[in-house]
């Protein structure tokens, strides 16, 4: 097989073979293809585009690049969420906590932060002591034993999207649709849920500016998860301002305590509220209105920040209560104003 006639094909417009992507993917992670004939194909794709076919076979050929996690040992539908990030999301931190109190089981795997949005993992580091690299027989048994982990992303889960999204970056072909969608689902196929919920944010702090873009990408997303048989929803969701009214890392897990509490704003609370009830339905516990209220329970009864805490002490934090309250400083402004808009980019 030869790069420079799969380059031709696209340039001509034309579908690339499942063979075509493989080789490509294949190639290009084992260093025998360079990084001028790469960006040659993803200048190709930005312009030609890709189908959902094409789209769908990249994103299997990325997750099979690297490690593929095992989750069969643990009994049950495993669900996992993903949102494609945004200024103040925290979301992962509290819905990950009510599902597993609600009894099924949260092997997430997030990553860092992405230009201004802030990281999972980065929030979860402003605990003092925190774990969040472990390896897959580690996860499996913290699973196990108390249905939920949040760790970071192996370094060889979807080695392809590491290496093209670097190369993305550099040559202008960050904003294609197809290369978006596939280097998001490449992670989540390989980190071996059965099924998944997406969160698509949409204004001016988040990646898509515009509805019809969210909602583009929604279905790319979508169409890529039945494409392997993976059942996937999503939901498209406002960022036009930040989630919730804390920002930084130390301050997202106290607003995200806050939630588990049964404390903080409604407008975070009820979003989580809804991802946490997706998630349930998917994984059969019920209508999504049943499991809104089982949802909204494993908050009020206090078993959703039980299982948040159990997860910080089995991730190496001792003495967590502690731990986990922060000692805020604030000032009062010295005028008056009723703020209508916010730039969410300006304050990330």
């Amino acid at each position: 097989m030869n790069m420079v006639n799969i380059i031709a094909k696209k340039q001509r417009g034309m579908s690339l073979s499942r063979a075509e992507i493989e080789y490509f993917i294949t190639e290009y992670v084992a260093d025998r293809i360079p990084d001028y004939q790469a960006a040659a194909l993803l200048m190709a794709i930005w312009f030609r585009g890709m189908d959902q076919r094409e789209t769908g076979d990249l994103t299997l050929a990325m997750a099979k690049s690297g490690d593929q996690i095992d989750l069969a040992e643990i009994p049950g539908l495993k669900v996992d969420k993903h949102s494609t990030g945004g200024v103040g999301d925290k979301t992962t931190l509290i819905v990950g906590p009510i599902v597993a109190a609600c009894g099924v089981p949260v092997a997430k795997m997030s990553g860092r932060g992405l230009g201004y949005t802030g990281g999972t993992v980065d929030k979860l580091e402003a605990i003092p002591g925190l774990i969040t690299s472990m390896s897959n027989s580690q996860l499996l048994r913290q699973v196990k034993e108390i249905n939920l982990a949040i760790v970071g992303q192996t370094a060889n889960l979807a080695p392809a999207d590491k290496k093209l999204y670097a190369l993305r970056d550099v040559t202008a072909t960050i904003d294609q649709l197809s290369l978006i969608a596939s280097s998001i689902m490449s992670k989540k196929i390989a980190s071996g849920a059965d099924k998944i919920v997406l969160d698509v944010k949409t204004g001016n702090g988040a990646f898509m500016k515009t509805v019809p873009e969210a909602i583009s990408l929604a279905k790319a997303m979508v169409n890529i998860a039945a494409h392997v048989d993976l059942e996937a929803v999503a939901l498209v969701t406002d960022m036009d301002r930040p989630l919730g009214m804390m920002i930084g890392n130390s301050l997202e897990i106290e607003e995200a305590l806050q939630i588990l509490r049964g404390e903080g704003p409604s407008g975070l609370a009820l979003l989580c509220n809804q991802l946490a009830a997706n998630m349930l339905h998917l994984a059969g516990q019920g209508s999504l209105a049943a499991c809104e209220v089982m949802a909204q329970e494993a908050v009020r009864s206090g078993k959703a920040l039980e299982k948040f805490e159990r997860m910080v002490a089995a991730q190496g934090v001792s003495g967590s209560d502690g731990l986990l309250r922060h000692n805020f400083t604030g000032g009062q402004a010295p005028l008056t104003c009723q703020m209508k808009h916010i730039r969410c980019q300006l304050i990330a």
